[in-house]
């Protein structure tokens, strides 16, 4: 169950999400390298990732689903394909620099 301090918890942490889903993206279309060589496009991408594996991801996607978020609230971070496609966008990018 969320207290008005839980629901404002998964509030801040997807808006932060979303921003780092937004920003990622971004700076993929401009340089795949850029995400993987500065510092704080890594730690963004690192925590979005931490974000999607640890099971948090799906906490607020669950909550989402259950209608317990405004609906005012930007959420693409949360859809079911979202952060995937995004990281292997990502993958496929980055291994075309290499070659």
């Amino acid at each position: 169950m969320f207290t008005p301090d839980t629901l404002q918890e998964t509030i801040d942490r997807i808006t932060k999400m979303e921003f780092y889903f937004d920003t990622i993206q971004k700076a993929l279309e401009i340089n795949p390298d850029f995400i993987i060589k500065e510092a704080p496009a890594g730690i963004m991408l690192q925590e979005l990732i931490e974000y999607y594996e640890n099971g948090q991801w799906l906490a607020d996607y669950e909550a989402d689903e259950a209608g317990l978020l405004p609906s005012d609230l930007k959420r693409g971070v949360l859809s079911e394909d979202g952060v995937y496609n995004l990281l292997f966008e990502l993958s496929e990018a980055t291994e075309e620099t290499v070659e």
